[in-house]
Order: structure tokens, then C-alpha cells, then sequence
């Protein structure tokens, strides 16, 4: 509970859509310090896929919701890695014949998204065609042994290239905390 209110009043301090004597109305000094003295709290921004490789850990996880945050209110941001860049498909749906970049994908299903929410449909719903490339918001809470844990199996050389970069950034981090 405590960590939700704190993640949901960040959110809306960083993104200026609240001024920050809002923050007076929702966690107390108190609420802070039991978080501060039992948690390590960090924000990532990352694709769907690293996303559901992170949440495997047992941590206190709070997302960015977008059943209630369109793409309007917050636009989506897209991870392509340069393996997929150059990736083409064929289209031989129409009388003609075009190759697609993965970025011409992408494109399509944003203007779909927004068509649909034009046309009255809910976020919740319209999101459903957002590719897994996207981006989103993701808040992390770890205890000392959670934080020890997902460092040691995700800061490895057998771990995906994109889930071993939350390590090291989580490590720089601590780093920079003891400074």
C-alpha cells in the first residue's frame, strides 16, 4: 500500500502533472522512512518482454497502467534493437506488394491505437494492439536478499543482453548511494 501511493505520487511529481506540495497529501515521514529503511526502489524503463523477465522475481513490482494512462496522456516509446532494424516483411494483403521495416510496423499499430480511441474505444482495450517492443514503466521495490538475489542471476553473462543492463544500472546505483 504504502509503496503504491509512493509510486503513483513519484510518477506524477517527475511527469509535472502534480506540483510537489501534493506530496504532503500522501506519504508521511513516517510511511518514507519504513520504506527507505526496508526497501531499495527503483524505476525502469523497459520493453514488454525484459519486463516479464524482471517480474519472475518475488519483489513488489507497480507498473504504469495503461488501462487508465493512454498514449495520449503518456506517449509510447519503442525499444528496437539493432538486430531487428533491418528486418523487413512482405504485404501481399493489397493488390500491391511493399516491404515493412520493423519501425513501419510499429507505426501502423500506433495509428490503429489512436484510430480506436477516436473512435471511443477504452485504452484498456485500443492497448491490446501495441507491439511488445514497447516501452513501459516499471517500478521495482527490493528487499536487501531480493535485491542480492536478482542481481546475482541477472549481473551474469548467461542472462539476456537487456536484463543484464538493469543489474549493472541497479549496481551503479548502490555505487553512487554510498557516495
Amino acid at each position: 500500500y504504502l509503496l503504491t501511493k509512493y509510486r503513483a505520487i513519484v510518477f506524477d511529481v517527475e511527469n509535472k502533472l502534480v506540483h510537489e506540495d501534493a506530496l504532503k497529501f500522501f506519504n508521511t515521514e513516517e510511511e518514507c522512512k519504513i520504506i527507505k529503511k526496508h526497501f531499495k526502489v527503483f524505476n525502469f524503463k523497459i520493453d514488454f518482454p525484459t519486463r516479464s523477465q524482471m517480474v519472475r522475481h518475488r519483489v513488489n513490482w507497480q507498473e504504469l497502467s495503461r488501462r487508465y494512462v493512454s498514449g495520449e496522456r503518456v506517449p509510447f516509446d519503442f525499444y528496437i534493437s539493432e538486430k531487428m532494424k533491418s528486418v523487413t516483411s512482405v504485404n501481399d494483403i493489397t493488390s500491391y506488394t511493399k516491404n515493412y521495416l520493423t519501425q513501419n510496423v510499429i507505426d501502423i499499430c500506433l495509428t490503429h491505437y489512436y484510430a480506436a480511441l477516436a473512435k471511443g474505444i477504452k485504452p484498456q482495450e485500443a492497448r491490446r494492439i501495441i507491439p511488445q517492443a514497447a516501452y513501459t514503466q516499471i517500478w521495482g521495490a527490493f528487499q536487501p536478499t531480493q535485491l542480492a538475489n536478482y542481481l546475482k542471476l541477472r549481473d551474469d553473462s548467461h542472462a539476456q543482453w537487456e536484463i543484464q543492463k538493469t543489474a549493472k544500472a541497479i549496481k551503479h546505483c548502490l555505487i553512487l548511494e554510498n557516495y
